[in-house]
């Protein structure tokens, strides 16, 4: 239970760093967790979010999956660029849905923790 909370936490703070490099200052997390499956979900305030880069971040976080790359996480994250890092966050997710609409930068991620 501790590590899954704790990629979970790690999740969470580098797509809010995303969000803070594009200067959101209003950003919602919402986190749940039944059984076996977690739903995390943000939403952040980002005024003229460039499309290339709403583009890039779909298709990072829509990597697919691949657990073996968990064991490794905490190394290979850290101070790399944006880019590596959300790859990593895709690479932990099961699915990701992304949409902008209104200013708004919603983001879903499900995971699913083998028993």
């Amino acid at each position: 239970m501790k590590f899954k909370t704790e990629k979970n936490i790690r999740i969470i703070n580098e797509l809010m760093a995303f969000c803070y490099h594009f200067h959101s200052d209003d950003i919602s997390v919402n986190i749940k967790t039944i059984n076996n499956k977690s739903t995390i979900k943000i939403n952040a305030l980002i005024y003229n979010f460039p499309k290339r880069d709403y583009d890039n971040l779909i298709e990072t976080l829509n990597i697919p999956r691949q657990h073996e790359v968990e064991q490794y996480y905490w190394q290979l994250s850290g101070e790399s660029e944006f880019d590596c890092e959300l790859s990593l966050v895709g690479m932990m997710v099961d699915t990701a849905k992304v949409k902008y609409d209104d200013n708004i930068l919603y983001i879903e991620l499900e995971r699913i923790e083998n028993s």
